[in-house]
C-alpha cells in the first residue's frame, strides 16, 4: 500500500513538472536588436529588428524604454523630429499586433555619420536597456529584458572583412 501511494505521488509531481516544463518551452519568445541596414565609407543606417524566437505565435508585442534611456541613443543636437522617430519606437502605438513564430520584422531606428556635413542622429556604440511585453494565444503574459545597442552585428568585434568578388 505504502508503495502504491509513493508511485502515484511520484507520478502527479512528474506530471507537475512535464507539464510545467512543456509551458516554458512552447511559447513565443521576442528578443529586439538593431542591424546594419547600409553602410559606407562615412556613415550607416540602422534597423530596429524585433523576432519572435519561440515556437508560438506572439500578440500585443511593445518595446518600452524609459525617455531617458531613449535619449542616450540620439546626439545631443539632433532634430527633434529624429529624437520623436526613435522615441516613437517605443510607444504604444508601435505596438505589433501578432508576430508569428520564426518572424522577424523591422523598422528604421536612423543613422550615424562622421562626415560633419551631415544631419547628427544616432549616437554609435550606445546602449540602452530595454524591456518587451507580449502575450501569447492563450492570453499568458510575458516580459523579457536586455539591452540594444546601436553598432554593426557583423562587426561586433570592432571590424570586417571586405567580401571577394
Amino acid at each position: 500500500m505504502l508503495l502504491s501511494l509513493a508511485a502515484i505521488l511520484v507520478s502527479l509531481v512528474s506530471l507537475y513538472f512535464a507539464r510545467l516544463f512543456w509551458m516554458q518551452t512552447n511559447r513565443p519568445v521576442v528578443c529586439a536588436f538593431v542591424t546594419e541596414f547600409s553602410a559606407g565609407d562615412m556613415g550607416a543606417a540602422f534597423n530596429l529588428v524585433v523576432a519572435n524566437t519561440g515556437n508560438r505565435p506572439a500578440v500585443r508585442v511593445q518595446l518600452h524604454a524609459a525617455e531617458s534611456d531613449m535619449l542616450k541613443l540620439v546626439e545631443q543636437d539632433a532634430a527633434q523630429s529624429r529624437v520623436r522617430h526613435v522615441v516613437g519606437c517605443f510607444s504604444s502605438e508601435s505596438e505589433i499586433p501578432l508576430l508569428r513564430n520564426g518572424e522577424e520584422v523591422e523598422t528604421s531606428l536612423g543613422s550615424v555619420s562622421s562626415h560633419p556635413q551631415n544631419e547628427k542622429w544616432l549616437k554609435y556604440g550606445a546602449e540602452i536597456e530595454i524591456s518587451i511585453t507580449y502575450k501569447d494565444l492563450y492570453g499568458r503574459s510575458f516580459k523579457s529584458q536586455h539591452p540594444i545597442k546601436i553598432s554593426d552585428r557583423k562587426g561586433f568585434g570592432g571590424g570586417t572583412w571586405g567580401s571577394r568578388s
